[in-house]
């Protein structure tokens, strides 16, 4: 059997022995049975132990007691980086999480492992997502045609430009750049530099360190009117892939309008400290005075989506699923409920820096309360996402150093394209 994830061999065979032992008809074993008791244990990634994420996740379960008051709740809080091991440990010893909370991508991976279970078959259907949330949400959460988890939080990565800095550069600052050639050729004319040649403004910023351009990518290819993954085959490597790829490193390494891999020490946007006029940031931005906050900067800042072939926002996320072979499958769909609860959500968003996903939260006073969420929750039924296969976790651990290759001109954008392909199909 291949490995997946980068699991170890006794762990993909744990996972599917508990699969076929499990014992799960696909019926909930009971729907807010008040009496119910036994335990059940949530694996959340990328949650702060601290007192915020206790106190987040303290009312998630309290929402959750309301249906099934008598059962407890046990909850591992571990960063991403550390998931696959927590996932791989538990499938070996055979006590799988019931609930498993993680990234967009997550969900193929752990669906062909069988660390998560269909929920179609507990009646979570494609049409009650796209009642809640928009309809470029639900293939992300599908594996061969079912539904194996539910969008909990969107994380979406802007576009915007300063208007003043294009006044300065004789740009029109009522207009933004609608395709990729105008973004680089106006990337060019904002960028400034001292006597020696260096930058003091920077034309383009990419808001990515090193061996991270992946999402920058996915969302340039998106425009010209491709996915990285369509129905979990890679479809990153023709020509939008290659014209995506190639005018990130022409940006870069040619016309020098951003720096490959440069941060602050805040690790912010640079669009929203003024160094940048240009380029990706979050989809909060604190307009308040006080520490943190930019003030009236946020004034001068306009959002935009690039419109090639296809107007998109990049959008990644955090999703909730449950484990296979879980005892507690009501108990457990009331769990995903709690996750979505819209305050829930709006906490969430929080933590992640991020926006709710249900349909109706676009009225809300989080949405509202600052320019950027509001740009990026009105565009989420635009979203590209970077997800895709079973191998999607292995292959994603080589594809952002791969593109640093052509980015840094060190290497051919097809040819690496084709052979990150090979790797994607595993």
């Amino acid at each position: 059997m291949k490995k997946r994830l980068g699991f170890t061999a006794i762990a993909v065979a744990a996972a599917l022995a508990l699969a076929g032992c499990s014992g799960n008809s696909g019926t909930p074993s009971a729907t807010g049975d008040k009496n119910q008791t036994g335990t059940i244990r949530v694996l959340v990634a990328n949650f702060p132990a601290n007192n915020v994420g206790q106190s987040v996740f303290g009312k998630i379960v309290d929402i959750f007691h309301k249906t099934y008051p008598n059962i407890k709740v046990e909850s591992d809080f571990v960063p991403y980086d550390s998931l696959n091991q927590k996932i791989s440990t538990s499938l070996a010893s055979g006590q799988n999480y019931d609930v498993i909370s993680a990234g967009i991508g997550w969900v193929q991976p752990l669906a062909d492992l069988h660390a998560i279970q269909s929920l179609t078959k507990l009646g979570i259907t494609e049409k009650t997502l796209e009642k809640t949330v928009y309809p470029s949400f639900v293939d992300p959460m599908l594996y061969e045609n079912d539904v194996y988890a539910v969008p909990v939080v969107a994380n979406p990565r802007v576009l915007a430009y300063s208007k003043s800095a294009f006044e300065k550069a004789g740009l029109d600052p009522n207009k933004a750049p609608q395709t990729l050639d105008e973004l680089r050729a106006d990337a060019k004319k904002l960028t400034i530099r001292d006597g020696s040649g260096t930058i003091t403004q920077t034309g383009f910023d990419f808001w990515a360190p090193p061996s991270n351009y992946r999402q920058q990518f996915v969302a340039f290819m998106g425009a010209l009117g491709a996915q990285e993954f369509t129905k979990g085959k890679p479809t990153f490597a023709g020509n939008a892939g290659v014209d995506a790829l190639s005018l990130i490193h022409d940006m870069i390494s040619v016309d020098k309008s951003s720096t490959y891999g440069y941060q602050n020490s805040a690790k912010t946007a640079l669009v929203t400290t003024g160094e940048a006029a240009m380029g990706f940031t979050g989809p909060y931005v604190d307009c308040g005075t006080g520490e943190g906050g930019i003030g009236d900067k946020c004034k001068d800042l306009v959002y935009f989506n690039l419109k090639d072939k296809k107007e998109v926002e990049y959008v990644g996320g955090r999703i909730a699923a449950i484990g296979e072979g879980s005892k507690y499958t009501g108990a457990d769909l009331a769990m995903l409920k709690a996750f979505q609860d819209p305050t829930i959500q709006e906490e969430i968003s929080k933590i992640d820096v991020g926006v709710p996903v249900n349909k109706d939260a676009g009225d809300s006073s989080f949405v509202k309360s600052n320019p950027a969420s509001s740009f990026a929750f009105k565009n989420l039924d635009k979203g590209v996402f970077e997800y895709g296969g079973p191998t999607f976790l292995d292959f994603r651990a080589k594809f952002g150093p791969s593109l640093d290759q052509v980015i840094l001109g060190k290497a051919e954008a097809k040819s690496t394209l084709e052979a990150l392909k090979k790797v994607a199909e595993g």
